[in-house]
This record gives structure tokens, C-alpha cells and sequence, in this order.
């Protein structure tokens, strides 16, 4: 069985290797793999072993992580503000303003 080659393998044209990736996206290199499973962030490929991300999609993913678009439905799942509860007076302030209304 031939010995497998020390050099790094260069990614494919208009392509970065998933640690260029992180460098480019300020992201892990653990937390890519972990949105790869989950089908988040910057679309990838396998090349073998290895995972590679698109140049112009790492790029387009970045771009719309800091003009994120508005999010229609959330405006409308939102509850409305809880009304106000008007604070109770203790029993004793109470008596204190049937005795006298001034001292209130």
C-alpha cells in the first residue's frame, strides 16, 4: 500500500478547505461542521474526506449575516404587552385614609 502524500492537497478552483472557511466567516472550524449537520450557514461539500465551501457562497453567507433580511412573521407572532397591575395598598394604609383622608 502506497504512502499517502505530505503535502496539503490544494481545494478545487473558486474553492477554501473548512479551516479557510473559518478564518473567512470568524466561525470554528467545530461550529461549521456542526452547521453543516444542521443544514445552517454557508452551503459545503465533500471532496473525499475533506469538506469544501464554494468561495462566492462563504462570501454571500457572510454579506447576509450583516444585513440580515427582516423576518415578516415575527412581527405578527409577537403577544401584546401585558396590561399594568395597579400595586395594592396594605389593610393598615387603608384604615389609615378612612381615619384621615389628608394624611394620605
Amino acid at each position: 500500500m502506497p504512502t499517502p502524500s505530505r503535502t496539503p492537497q490544494a481545494p478545487p478552483p473558486g474553492c477554501v478547505w473548512i479551516a479557510e472557511a473559518s478564518r473567512l466567516t470568524g466561525l470554528s472550524v467545530k461550529t461549521l461542521y456542526n452547521y453543516r449537520h444542521q443544514d445552517k450557514g454557508p452551503k459545503s461539500f465533500e471532496i473525499g474526506r475533506k469538506i469544501a465551501y464554494e468561495l462566492d457562497n462563504v462570501n454571500a453567507w457572510v454579506a447576509a449575516q450583516r444585513n440580515p433580511a427582516p423576518d415578516v412573521t415575527a412581527e405578527h407572532d409577537s403577544r401584546p404587552p401585558e396590561p399594568r397591575k395597579l400595586r395594592r395598598t396594605s389593610k393598615r394604609a387603608h384604615d389609615l385614609r378612612e381615619l384621615d383622608p389628608a394624611a394620605a
